[in-house]
């Protein structure tokens, strides 16, 4: 296949659905992609959108880039098992040992996604102690710090 140029193109059922394959020489071994089917693929201009584009402003666009630096990490791989297949295999050594297996409760299912909004207002509160963002100072026309309207009252 390497030599020929060629990609096999195959059927595989994962989880009880089928899916195309693409089986591709890689080295001196060959490597499987799955893909999916036309019908699937639905253009972009077709997709529903929940509400037009909204603009983020630069100071947004900035505070949004700090908070993805801070949560950043080096990728560690040995901290993610493949659960799934260890309970696959722990259940084949159980019967391999001649033990009755018994089907139990579904899992939990996974926690719900944080809002990533509301995250990003709580990283800026907490790192601006307690001072008001930019976004909010420039509303009430304080210029972003806040004194001039604090100098004006007290006048």
């Amino acid at each position: 296949m390497a030599t020929a140029g060629k990609v096999a193109i195959g059927r595989v059922v994962l989880r009880a659905k089928e899916h195309l394959a693409a089986i591709r020489a890689s080295g001196d071994a060959l490597t499987v992609a799955t893909m999916v089917f036309p019908d699937e693929v639905v253009p972009a201009d077709q997709l529903e959108r929940p509400c037009e584009r909204a603009e983020a402003s630069s100071q947004e666009v900035q505070m949004a880039c700090q908070l993805v630096e801070s949560l950043g990490a080096d990728f560690e791989p040995e901290r993610y098992r493949d659960e799934h297949r260890e309970r696959v295999l722990e259940l084949i050594e159980c019967k391999a040992r001649g033990e009755e297996v018994v089907v139990g409760p579904e899992p939990e299912q996974p926690k719900a996604v944080p809002d990533l909004m509301a995250a990003l207002e709580a990283s800026i509160a907490g790192a601006g102690g307690g001072r008001r963002s930019r976004s909010a100072a420039g509303r009430d026309g304080s210029g972003g710090d806040g004194a001039t309207k604090r100098s004006r009252s007290r006048a």
